[in-house]
């Protein structure tokens, strides 16, 4: 019989993805063996939506604190008073999407893992996901050659099968983030359509898995 299925779509630079990055990780740790888990970037800043941080900066000054209030997370310096402040940097879930979509060619079953780690070195850190050599010290610990990683982000095939990656979560209907699909034979579930602590998700997962 097949394993129930379970779509975690995320966007690196999304700070409700940030705070819910716990909250997946712990119930991949705890279901990793029953149920095959997926990352999907979502592509939340493409288009006409790419554009300087700085616009979204007296709102972020704010916002944060909710998500800190509401996941328990916490934002770091080097974001809050170094990314967040710097009039030059451009907010693009391209490059950081493509690292995923690199990242699972290479080991899908720690996507999850890796996801976190985008979102705490932007989030936390303030790492500069635009930058692909930046990427180099994040996959190392995973064991792959980071200029291996950096110099193949940028290849044709994998900026396109990114883009396919956004346009299939926008084909779901899926335009807030995260999000969490359960698929249990034929029939997809939306479990979680942004944050949810850890018991709702658990028994929304379980729910559509046992129907």
């Amino acid at each position: 019989m097949a394993k129930p299925t379970l779509l975690y779509v995320y966007d690196a630079l999304c700070g409700w993805c940030y705070g819910f990055s716990p909250v997946i990780r712990q119930l991949y740790e705890r279901y990793g063996d029953q149920i095959d888990f997926t990352v999907l970037s979502g592509g939340m800043i493409t288009g006409n939506r790419i554009g300087p941080l700085s616009q979204m900066r007296a709102y972020i000054q704010g916002a944060y604190k909710t998500v800190e209030e509401r996941t328990g997370i916490r934002f770091g310096d080097g974001y809050l008073n170094g990314l967040l402040l710097k009039d030059d940097y451009i907010s693009d879930s391209t490059r950081p999407g493509a690292a995923m979509t690199l990242f699972k060619a290479i080991l899908p079953d720690r996507a999850i893992q890796f996801a976190a780690d985008l979102q705490r070195a932007h989030h936390f850190d303030g790492m500069d996901l635009n930058v692909d050599a930046n990427y180099g010290p994040l996959v190392e610990s995973y064991g792959i050659d980071p200029e291996e990683f950096v110099a193949h982000i940028g290849d044709e095939a994998i900026l396109q099968q990114t883009e396919q990656e956004f346009r299939l979560v926008a084909s779901y209907g899926i335009n807030g983030f995260p999000s969490v699909i359960v698929g249990n034979g034929d029939q997809l579930y939306l479990v979680a359509r942004g944050y949810l602590p850890y018991e709702a998700l658990e028994a929304n997962v379980l729910r559509a898995i046992n129907s």
